[in-house]
């Protein structure tokens, strides 16, 4: 079984498609007021230096951990199972107690200079998605390093029909998912972004107990009764396996 049809089993999420991304950059801080944030970075890293950047995740943790916030987890991909795009040294997840608290240590004149000395001179490129979680309910489980990860930068196709055909087959994959060890721990909308790599409506991360089960739930009858409704609502989607370094 292709491992494109893998990543499409995996896509449950259900949630209602955001407003256009130009509503979503004028109310951005508005929607995230006093919620969490999650600041997702692909990163390109420059031949030779990761030790450099390694400096930079570093310090610029420590400053992080002063405004509340922490680094919760880096996955270093291993292959990207679906999509046309280089892929990235490192897939970044920050998390943040507010907005507010974003900016404030964006401008911190400490971790302006971390940020200047070791992490602009190590990056060959970069894009950050700022997020916010959803209120999607869902089984939030936590994985640890030992676990093979996912992460899924999905674009939907515009419509409210697309938006019906996800909750028709959501709950039921919901249901079916965590009989072969796939495990969420992130559900995150965009509302703002730069870099070279377009905004998505949302991203996933995930793990698998095994790469077994993963594969087992390709063939589950249930599954593939749902691929329909699915296949239909993409517009694009990127989908990154790989190992987790924290």
């Amino acid at each position: 079984m292709s491992f494109s049809i893998i990543v499409l089993l995996l896509l449950s999420n259900v949630m209602e498609a955001q407003n256009s991304k130009k509503n979503l950059k004028e109310t951005g801080e508005m929607m995230t007021k006093d919620q969490e944030i999650i600041n997702v970075a692909l990163v390109y890293l420059k031949e030779g230096e990761e030790a450099r950047f390694e400096k930079y995740k570093k310090k610029g943790g420590a400053i992080l951990k002063k405004y509340g916030g922490k680094i919760e987890r880096i996955i270093k991909p291993k292959m990207l199972a679906e999509g046309k795009l280089e892929m990235p040294d490192e897939i970044h997840f920050a998390s943040y107690p507010s907005i507010e608290v974003f900016n404030k240590f964006n401008e911190d004149p400490e971790f302006v200079k971390i940020r200047t000395e070791y992490a602009i001179p190590a990056l060959k490129d970069i894009s950050i998605f700022t997020s916010k979680n959803t209120d999607f309910q869902f089984q939030q489980d936590v994985g640890d390093k030992t676990k093979t990860y996912g992460v899924a930068l999905i674009y939907f196709n515009e419509g409210e029909k697309y938006k019906k055909q996800f909750e028709d087959y959501h709950d039921e994959v919901c249901e079916i998912m965590p009989e072969f060890g796939t495990h969420f721990e992130r559900f995150i909308t965009p509302f703002q972004s730069k870099g070279s790599v377009a905004q998505p409506d949302e991203i996933h991360r995930f793990y698998f107990d095994s790469m077994e089960g993963l594969q087992q739930m390709g063939t589950d009858e249930r599954m593939q009764a749902l691929f329909p409704k699915r296949d239909a609502s993409l517009k694009n989607l990127y989908f990154f396996i790989g190992e987790a370094s924290l």
